[in-house]
């Protein structure tokens, strides 16, 4: 349990958690986005439309943040097109992607609302995953940011 779990609130002045090792090297949490090598993905998102992808060097595991001369990770980003209370849908396809869903982020906004467990659809209506956890106030428009390792092109999202 994170302080950003138990006190929504203080979203508005700290990030929530983030796993560095899970994200390209350089990257790094700000309160209402990500950036990658100082790059804001929720920028990129606003240029290019959605879904997105941003691709960097991956992490070294247990390096402390060494960017890899062979590995890759990519950051997808998608809209939410349909909300429920207990599942959301994105403008992405992501089957087949081994997606952290434990690292997926709500840019765009701080959110003040408690975390809750969302189903994830794709694009296509199929599960990407069993569940995801975000601030329980998600609603359509909003953007989601989340790390896959691997590069990934903008193709296999669409």
């Amino acid at each position: 349990m994170t302080l950003t779990a138990l006190l929504p609130t203080l979203r508005s002045s700290i990030p929530s958690p983030f796993d560095a090792a899970a994200w390209p090297a350089g990257s790094a949490p700000t309160l209402d986005d990500v950036t990658v090598r100082a790059v804001s993905v929720g920028r990129y998102a606003e240029i290019c439309g959605t879904p997105c992808v941003c691709t960097g060097p991956a992490v070294i595991p247990a390096s402390g943040g060494v960017a890899s001369a062979s590995l890759s990770t990519t950051v997808v980003v998608a809209t939410v097109t349909d909300a429920t209370p207990s599942a959301i849908r994105l403008d992405a396809c992501v089957a087949g992607l081994e997606v952290v869903w434990r690292e997926a982020r709500l840019i765009g906004r701080v959110s003040h609302a408690y975390d809750e467990p969302f189903a994830v659809l794709d694009a296509h209506g199929s599960a990407a995953c069993a569940t995801v956890v975000l601030p329980g106030d998600v609603r359509v428009g909003d953007r989601i940011a989340f790390p896959c390792p691997g590069c990934h092109t903008v193709g296999e999202v669409r």
